[in-house]
Order: C-alpha cells, then sequence, then structure tokens
C-alpha cells in the first residue's frame, strides 16, 4: 500500500521515525510521506495514498480520525501511546510487526465519530466529559512527561485518577439524553464513543464504537466510593467493573459546565450548553 505516516515525536518512548519507516518498508508498503504537525493532516487529500497510518497515542490516532472522517482513506493504527484506548476498542493489540502484517487482510471497518457543537464544531473519537476525567487530564499534564515510559505513565495516571476521586467536588449539570433530562449534582459525566478513556480506565462495557449510540455514564456523590474502589483495583493491575448508571443515546446536551475534555483535551465552558451527536460509520479504519 501506499501510506502516508501521521508520526507523533512524543509518543513511543524508544522507538523512533526511522525504525517505524523501516518496518513499513520491511513489510512491503511505499511510504510516501510522513506528517508531525496535525494543522498539516488536511494535505494528505492531495497525495495519492491508500491509507494513514497514525503512529502514537490517542491523542495521535484521535487527530488523525477526526481529519479523515467522512472521507474513503481508511485510518491504520500502530499503538505507541500511554493507554491506546481506541487501539484497544478495536482490537488491536501486539508489537508493531504484528499489527502492521495484520493488515495483509485489508479488512476495514467504519466506525462513528462524535461531533460536539460549543463555540463552532468539533468531531471526537473516544468520549466527552466533565468532571473526574478532566481533574485526571489537567493532573497528568503536570507532572506525566509525554516522551516517558508508556508502562509508568499508565501507572501515574492511575494513581493521579485515586488521588482526584478523593478531592474531587461534585458539580451541578443538567443532562438531556434524547429530550429526557437527567440533572443532578455528578462527580463525572462520560459521554461515549469507546469503552475505556484516561489510563484504561473502562467506565461502561455497554459501548460500541459502531453502532450509531454513545453511551452516558455518570458518578454521584453516592456513587463517590464505588468509583474510587474501581479506581483503586485498576491501579492495582485487578480486574473489576466500574458498575455506574449509564445510557444510550444519539442526542445529548449539557448545561452548566465549568470545563469539560474533548477527547484529551481541556476546554471552558462557562456554563453554555455543550450539544453532542453522533455521526455513524464516518471514519474506516484498519482493524
Amino acid at each position: 500500500m501506499r501510506l502516508c505516516l501521521y508520526w507523533n515525536p512524543n509518543a513511543g518512548g524508544a522507538t523512533s521515525l526511522e525504525e517505524v519507516s523501516a518496518l513499513l518498508v520491511a513489510a512491503g508498503h511505499h511510504l510516501e510521506c510522513v506528517v508531525e504537525r496535525p494543522v498539516d493532516l488536511p494535505d494528505v487529500f492531495d497525495v495519492a495514498i491508500d491509507c494513514v497510518v497514525a503512529a502514537g497515542g490517542d491523542g495521535t490516532v484521535a487527530r488523525a480520525g477526526r481529519a479523515l472522517a467522512g472521507s474513503n482513506i481508511p485510518l491504520a493504527i500502530l499503538p505507541l501511546g500511554t493507554a491506546n484506548n481506541i487501539a484497544s476498542s478495536l482490537g488491536i493489540s501486539g508489537s508493531l510487526e504484528e499489527a502492521i502484517a495484520a493488515w495483509r487482510h485489508q479488512r476495514i471497518v467504519r466506525i462513528d465519530v462524535g461531533v460536539i457543537q460549543h463555540d463552532g464544531e468539533t468531531r471526537f473519537l473516544e468520549s466527552v466529559g466533565a468532571g473526574l476525567v478532566v481533574a485526571g487530564i489537567n493532573a497528568g499534564t503536570a507532572v506525566i512527561p509525554k516522551n516517558g515510559d508508556p508502562v509508568s505513565n499508565v501507572a501515574r495516571a492511575r494513581e493521579l485518577y485515586v488521588e482526584a476521586i478523593q478531592r474531587l467536588q461534585p458539580r451541578h449539570c443538567d443532562i438531556t439524553l434524547d429530550g429526557t433530562s437527567i440533572a443532578d449534582d455528578y462527580l463525572l459525566v462520560e459521554v461515549l464513543n469507546i469503552p475505556s478513556v484516561g489510563p484504561g480506565v473502562s467506565l461502561s462495557a455497554d459501548v460500541n464504537p459502531a453502532d450509531g449510540l454513545l453511551s452516558v455514564v455518570v458518578a454521584t456523590e453516592a456513587e463517590r466510593e464505588q468509583l474510587a474502589a474501581y479506581l483503586k483495583a485498576r491501579q492495582n493491575g485487578e480486574p473489576a467493573s466500574a458498575g455506574l448508571r449509564s445510557w444510550r443515546a444519539s442526542h445529548i446536551e449539557l448545561r452548566g459546565l465549568a470545563a469539560f475534555h474533548v477527547d484529551d483535551e481541556v476546554r471552558s465552558a462557562h456554563g453554555a450548553t455543550v450539544t453532542i451527536g453522533i455521526t455513524p460509520a464516518s471514519l474506516a479504519v484498519m482493524a
């Protein structure tokens, strides 16, 4: 295949661009171009390629996916990040050589892409939410090195989530799910397109990125200890279930937020309404 490689130099630890490029060429592919800046991703539509390869973590994969959504150019993933939630949700695992070898089967699936309306339109692949995950992202940004060892980074991030749930204060949010309101004071509100967020934290098993629906998961003060116990289990590498309430919807509105995240980016909401929808089957992925 003729490939465009979207490369994140801050992901992958000791893995270099030269190593990844050599693996692609050794597998018989033609590397037509390498893109390192998200702003340059739209330019790939002017290049004769068969696939865009995103080599990095969830942030890298999400940026590539957002750029390709709505097109017929498939996305291939080489997971080099901390948690690799998107790759895991699609069953992509193992070594880089194994991931590249799997492309021989040319199995392309189409997955949903979420869309939010707030100061313009933004796509997302993972999730949108407020509360715990925002606190975890903010804490991790300050202390976790971008090019650090992925295993160590996951461990540290899970530790930060455990610390965050202990001090987090609930905030009132009016959530509307396909016209039904579930307003309350929440420690966590997550609108999920894939099962896991952050450092491999699975908040709901009721998530399918290819069914045209989003899963909404919440936690109030009543679920604080339950959620803390789940996060501690994940910190210790133990199997566990968050056991949180969840709903399925295609149109969600969030009102009353101070801040929220879109995938790995935190934004200020200033209390304005955040409207969330979904574009079914809009991204082609090699899986």
